[in-house]
């Protein structure tokens, strides 16, 4: 058994070493608007089109690449001093596939759309996240999650039909809810301070839940292992709020 929980302690070492994020002091400035793109190709670019008058100026948005999807982030902390240069505002979709322009604009003063979908086939926008992508990123993290615990789980010596049970049930409902909390955040600082803080919760859960039901082993042993399992959740988590979609 002292084998099993150093090797885990090991793993969990080696991850965290692998996989370091970095982390700034200062909170960056929100983006007034982003867009988000499905499968872009290579070479897609956005662009913004400010009008004043006959005078046009362009600002090239800045494009973060995340597992399947592309988010163009569009910066301007003069915005709500200048507003009025976006009331003819356009937004410019160039690649070599395609190249068209979508009126942007304002309603009532504000960005109709602050976070919304590029559909490159239809040349649409769409307001905030496509509707199966929260349903699908929380599932993928879920699954992982339950994959790593479900191995230190193994490992700890549980094999009893009723033991497997409880911990799909209780992993379930607290993975599940934490990760949906989660879900649609365009701020990975702030979801990774809510991630953090819902680990404390989901532990503390999880301790009263597994003490309480599980039978196949001593108290302790499902102690230790709700505290191992948890931490190696907190560096996954960590990691894959940096590298798929939230």
């Amino acid at each position: 058994m002292k084998n099993r929980i150093a090797l885990i302690l090991s793993l969990i070492l080696i991850f965290l070493v692998t996989f370091i994020t970095p982390v700034k002091a200062n909170a960056a400035m929100l983006p007034i608007l982003t867009i988000v793109v499905v499968n872009p190709p290579d070479d897609l670019s956005l662009s913004i089109a400010l009008l004043q008058g006959d005078q046009a100026e362009t600002k090239l948005l800045e494009r973060q690449d995340i597992a399947w999807e592309a988010k163009f982030k569009h910066f301007d902390h003069q915005f709500w001093r200048y507003s009025e240069l976006y009331n003819n505002a356009k937004l410019i979709v160039s690649s070599k596939e395609y190249q068209f322009e979508i009126d942007l604009g304002l309603d009532n003063g504000k960005m109709v759309c602050r976070l919304c979908t590029l559909d490159l086939k239809s040349q649409t926008l769409s307001k905030g996240f496509p509707a199966w992508r929260a349903p699908a990123t929380i599932a993928l993290r879920v699954i992982l999650t339950l994959l790593i615990e479900g191995i230190v789980f193994y490992l700890f010596g549980y094999r009893e039909k009723r033991s497997w049970l409880i911990f799909l049930i209780v992993n379930l409902i607290t993975q599940g809810v934490l990760h949906a909390l989660l879900s649609g955040s365009d701020m990975p600082g702030y979801a990774m301070l809510i991630f953090w803080f819902a680990e404390i919760v989901v532990l503390i859960i999880e301790m009263i839940a597994f003490l309480t039901l599980l039978r196949e082993h001593k108290k302790w042993r499902a102690a230790i292992y709700v505290f191992v399992a948890n931490l190696l959740s907190l560096a996954l988590g960590s990691v894959l709020l940096y590298y798929l979609p939230v």
